[in-house]
Protein backbone atom coordinates (compact mmCIF):
# COMPACT_ATOMS: atom_id res chain seq x y z
CA UNK A 1 0.00 0.00 0.00
CA UNK A 2 1.36 3.41 -0.98
CA UNK A 3 0.68 6.20 1.52
CA UNK A 4 1.27 9.97 1.48
CA UNK A 5 1.40 12.13 4.60
CA UNK A 6 0.78 15.81 3.84
CA UNK A 7 1.29 18.10 6.84
CA UNK A 8 3.27 21.29 7.35
CA UNK A 9 3.99 20.30 10.97
CA UNK A 10 7.09 18.10 11.21
CA UNK A 11 6.01 16.84 14.63
CA UNK A 12 2.52 15.84 13.50
CA UNK A 13 3.74 14.27 10.27
CA UNK A 14 6.38 12.19 12.05
CA UNK A 15 3.79 11.02 14.57
CA UNK A 16 1.72 9.59 11.70
CA UNK A 17 4.84 7.95 10.24
CA UNK A 18 5.64 6.35 13.63
CA UNK A 19 2.07 5.10 13.91
CA UNK A 20 2.28 3.62 10.42
CA UNK A 21 5.45 1.76 11.40
CA UNK A 22 3.77 0.45 14.56
CA UNK A 23 0.69 -0.63 12.59
CA UNK A 24 2.88 -2.47 10.07
CA UNK A 25 4.57 -4.43 12.83
CA UNK A 26 1.30 -5.31 14.57
CA UNK A 27 -0.67 -6.27 11.46
CA UNK A 28 2.01 -7.69 9.16
CA UNK A 29 1.32 -4.96 6.59
CA UNK A 30 3.75 -3.32 4.19
CA UNK A 31 3.51 0.40 3.49
CA UNK A 32 5.46 2.69 1.20
CA UNK A 33 5.24 6.06 2.91
CA UNK A 34 6.30 9.51 1.70
CA UNK A 35 5.97 12.74 3.67
CA UNK A 36 5.22 16.15 2.15
CA UNK A 37 5.53 19.29 4.27
CA UNK A 38 3.92 21.54 1.65
CA UNK A 39 0.70 20.97 -0.27
CA UNK A 40 2.27 22.46 -3.42
CA UNK A 41 5.03 19.84 -3.42
CA UNK A 42 2.49 17.05 -3.03
CA UNK A 43 0.22 18.28 -5.85
CA UNK A 44 3.16 18.86 -8.15
CA UNK A 45 4.25 15.24 -7.76
CA UNK A 46 0.80 13.63 -7.53
CA UNK A 47 0.10 11.16 -10.34
CA UNK A 48 -2.81 9.23 -8.87
CA UNK A 49 -0.57 6.46 -7.56
CA UNK A 50 -1.29 6.66 -3.81
CA UNK A 51 -3.78 4.41 -2.05
CA UNK A 52 -4.25 6.58 1.05
CA UNK A 53 -3.47 10.24 1.79
CA UNK A 54 -3.28 11.58 5.34
CA UNK A 55 -4.08 15.24 4.75
CA UNK A 56 -3.77 18.13 7.19
CA UNK A 57 -6.64 20.60 6.79
CA UNK A 58 -4.94 23.74 8.16
CA UNK A 59 -1.91 24.42 5.98
CA UNK A 60 -0.48 27.63 4.52
CA UNK A 61 -1.18 28.23 0.85
CA UNK A 62 -3.75 25.69 -0.31
CA UNK A 63 -5.52 24.23 2.72
CA UNK A 64 -6.35 20.56 2.99
CA UNK A 65 -9.88 20.91 1.62
CA UNK A 66 -8.63 22.70 -1.48
CA UNK A 67 -5.96 20.05 -1.94
CA UNK A 68 -8.60 17.31 -1.55
CA UNK A 69 -10.75 18.87 -4.26
CA UNK A 70 -7.74 18.95 -6.56
CA UNK A 71 -6.97 15.31 -5.76
CA UNK A 72 -10.55 14.30 -6.53
CA UNK A 73 -10.42 16.10 -9.89
CA UNK A 74 -7.57 13.77 -10.81
CA UNK A 75 -8.37 10.59 -8.88
CA UNK A 76 -11.85 9.46 -7.80
CA UNK A 77 -10.74 6.39 -5.87
CA UNK A 78 -7.86 7.36 -3.54
CA UNK A 79 -8.68 7.16 0.17
CA UNK A 80 -8.47 10.52 1.98
CA UNK A 81 -8.07 10.73 5.76
CA UNK A 82 -8.14 14.28 7.15
CA UNK A 83 -6.01 15.26 10.13
CA UNK A 84 -7.11 18.45 11.84
CA UNK A 85 -6.93 20.50 15.03
CA UNK A 86 -10.52 21.69 14.55
CA UNK A 87 -13.07 18.93 13.99
CA UNK A 88 -15.74 21.28 12.64
CA UNK A 89 -13.68 21.77 9.48
CA UNK A 90 -13.74 18.08 8.70
CA UNK A 91 -17.49 18.03 8.02
CA UNK A 92 -16.65 19.53 4.64
CA UNK A 93 -14.78 16.34 3.89
CA UNK A 94 -18.07 14.85 2.75
CA UNK A 95 -17.76 17.05 -0.35
CA UNK A 96 -14.74 15.03 -1.46
CA UNK A 97 -15.93 11.66 -0.09
CA UNK A 98 -13.21 11.51 2.57
CA UNK A 99 -13.05 8.22 4.46
CA UNK A 100 -12.81 9.86 7.88
CA UNK A 101 -10.88 12.37 9.97
CA UNK A 102 -8.68 12.43 13.07
CA UNK A 103 -8.27 15.23 15.57
CA UNK A 104 -4.79 16.37 16.63
CA UNK A 105 -2.96 15.35 18.68
CA UNK A 106 -3.75 11.98 17.11
CA UNK A 107 -3.78 8.99 19.46
CA UNK A 108 -2.66 5.60 18.22
CA UNK A 109 -5.93 3.79 19.00
CA UNK A 110 -7.95 6.28 16.93
CA UNK A 111 -5.32 6.17 14.18
CA UNK A 112 -5.39 2.38 13.94
CA UNK A 113 -9.21 2.29 13.78
CA UNK A 114 -9.27 4.85 10.97
CA UNK A 115 -6.51 3.10 9.05
CA UNK A 116 -8.33 -0.23 9.30
CA UNK A 117 -11.39 1.53 7.93
CA UNK A 118 -9.29 2.87 5.04
CA UNK A 119 -8.02 -0.64 4.30
CA UNK A 120 -11.61 -1.92 4.18
CA UNK A 121 -12.42 0.94 1.82
CA UNK A 122 -9.56 -0.05 -0.47
CA UNK A 123 -10.73 -3.66 -0.53
CA UNK A 124 -14.23 -2.61 -1.58
CA UNK A 125 -12.77 -0.19 -4.13
CA UNK A 126 -10.90 -3.05 -5.73
CA UNK A 127 -13.84 -5.46 -5.81
CA UNK A 128 -16.31 -5.46 -8.69
CA UNK A 129 -19.66 -7.14 -9.05
CA UNK A 130 -21.22 -8.34 -12.28
CA UNK A 131 -24.76 -7.25 -13.15
CA UNK A 132 -26.82 -8.85 -15.88
CA UNK A 133 -30.14 -7.96 -17.51
CA UNK A 134 -31.71 -8.48 -20.93
CA UNK A 135 -29.84 -5.57 -22.53
CA UNK A 136 -26.35 -5.72 -21.05
CA UNK A 137 -23.74 -7.17 -18.74
CA UNK A 138 -22.14 -4.57 -16.50
CA UNK A 139 -19.04 -4.69 -14.33
CA UNK A 140 -19.62 -2.29 -11.43
CA UNK A 141 -17.14 -1.35 -8.65
CA UNK A 142 -18.78 -2.18 -5.33
CA UNK A 143 -17.49 1.09 -3.86
CA UNK A 144 -19.59 3.05 -6.41
CA UNK A 145 -22.86 1.62 -5.07
CA UNK A 146 -24.73 3.94 -2.69
CA UNK A 147 -27.54 1.51 -1.92
CA UNK A 148 -29.47 -1.44 -3.32
CA UNK A 149 -33.23 -1.78 -3.16
CA UNK A 150 -35.71 -4.47 -4.10
CA UNK A 151 -38.38 -3.51 -6.64
CA UNK A 152 -40.73 -6.40 -7.41
CA UNK A 153 -38.55 -9.06 -9.05
CA UNK A 154 -35.60 -6.72 -9.60
CA UNK A 155 -32.69 -5.42 -7.57
CA UNK A 156 -31.84 -1.77 -8.31
CA UNK A 157 -28.23 -0.72 -7.75
CA UNK A 158 -28.03 3.04 -7.19
CA UNK A 159 -24.82 4.96 -7.89
CA UNK A 160 -24.19 8.71 -7.96
CA UNK A 161 -24.71 8.82 -11.71
CA UNK A 162 -27.45 6.31 -12.45
CA UNK A 163 -29.23 3.14 -11.42
CA UNK A 164 -28.89 -0.40 -12.79
CA UNK A 165 -31.43 -3.18 -12.44
CA UNK A 166 -31.20 -6.96 -12.59
CA UNK A 167 -33.43 -9.79 -11.47
CA UNK A 168 -32.49 -11.19 -8.09
CA UNK A 169 -33.04 -11.28 -4.35
CA UNK A 170 -31.57 -9.36 -1.43
CA UNK A 171 -30.39 -12.68 0.03
CA UNK A 172 -28.38 -13.46 -3.11
CA UNK A 173 -26.73 -10.05 -3.35
CA UNK A 174 -25.89 -10.07 0.38
CA UNK A 175 -23.89 -13.24 -0.20
CA UNK A 176 -21.93 -11.46 -2.95
CA UNK A 177 -21.17 -8.51 -0.67
CA UNK A 178 -20.45 -10.46 2.53
CA UNK A 179 -16.91 -9.06 2.94
CA UNK A 180 -17.91 -5.49 2.04
CA UNK A 181 -19.44 -2.70 4.18
CA UNK A 182 -23.11 -3.15 3.27
CA UNK A 183 -25.86 -3.45 5.86
CA UNK A 184 -29.63 -4.00 5.64
CA UNK A 185 -31.62 -1.04 6.99
CA UNK A 186 -35.07 -2.35 6.10
CA UNK A 187 -36.55 -5.29 4.24
CA UNK A 188 -35.30 -4.97 0.67
CA UNK A 189 -32.80 -2.16 1.29
CA UNK A 190 -29.01 -2.60 1.53
CA UNK A 191 -26.88 0.48 2.24
CA UNK A 192 -23.17 1.08 1.65
CA UNK A 193 -21.97 2.17 5.10
CA UNK A 194 -19.28 4.35 3.55
CA UNK A 195 -21.98 6.84 2.51
CA UNK A 196 -24.02 6.95 5.73
CA UNK A 197 -24.20 10.42 7.26
CA UNK A 198 -27.01 10.10 9.83
CA UNK A 199 -29.03 7.38 11.50
CA UNK A 200 -32.37 8.76 12.64
CA UNK A 201 -35.45 7.37 14.32
CA UNK A 202 -36.78 5.58 11.26
CA UNK A 203 -34.56 6.76 8.40
CA UNK A 204 -30.92 6.63 7.32
CA UNK A 205 -29.49 9.64 5.49
CA UNK A 206 -26.75 8.89 3.02
CA UNK A 207 -24.61 11.10 0.85
CA UNK A 208 -25.74 13.07 -1.12
CA UNK A 209 -28.80 13.81 1.08
CA UNK A 210 -30.88 10.72 0.28
CA UNK A 211 -33.19 9.39 3.02
CA UNK A 212 -33.78 5.63 3.16
CA UNK A 213 -36.05 3.59 5.44
CA UNK A 214 -34.82 2.15 8.74
CA UNK A 215 -37.04 -0.53 10.25
CA UNK A 216 -37.49 -0.97 13.99
CA UNK A 217 -36.55 -4.64 13.63
CA UNK A 218 -33.19 -3.90 11.99
CA UNK A 219 -32.28 -0.58 13.64
CA UNK A 220 -30.12 -1.99 16.42
CA UNK A 221 -28.21 -4.34 14.14
CA UNK A 222 -27.72 -1.67 11.47
CA UNK A 223 -26.48 0.85 14.05
CA UNK A 224 -24.04 -1.67 15.53
CA UNK A 225 -22.67 -2.54 12.10
CA UNK A 226 -22.21 1.15 11.31
CA UNK A 227 -20.44 1.86 14.61
CA UNK A 228 -18.17 -1.12 13.99
CA UNK A 229 -17.44 0.09 10.47
CA UNK A 230 -16.58 3.55 11.82
CA UNK A 231 -14.14 2.03 14.30
CA UNK A 232 -16.21 2.95 17.32
CA UNK A 233 -16.62 6.60 16.40
CA UNK A 234 -14.28 9.61 16.41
Amino acid sequence: MKIAVVDDSIEDAQRIVQYLEQFQAEHNQTFQTKVFYASFDFLEEYRGDYDVVFLDIEMPGSNGLEVAHEIRSRDASVGILFVTSMAQYAINGYEVNAIDFMVKPVKYYSFSMKLEKAIRFLKSRNQDILLRNKEEILRLPASDILYIEKERDNLVFHTRQEAFAERGSIKTVKSKLVSLPFAESASGCLINLAYVRKIGKDTVTIEPGIELPLSRRLKRQFSQEYISYMGGGF
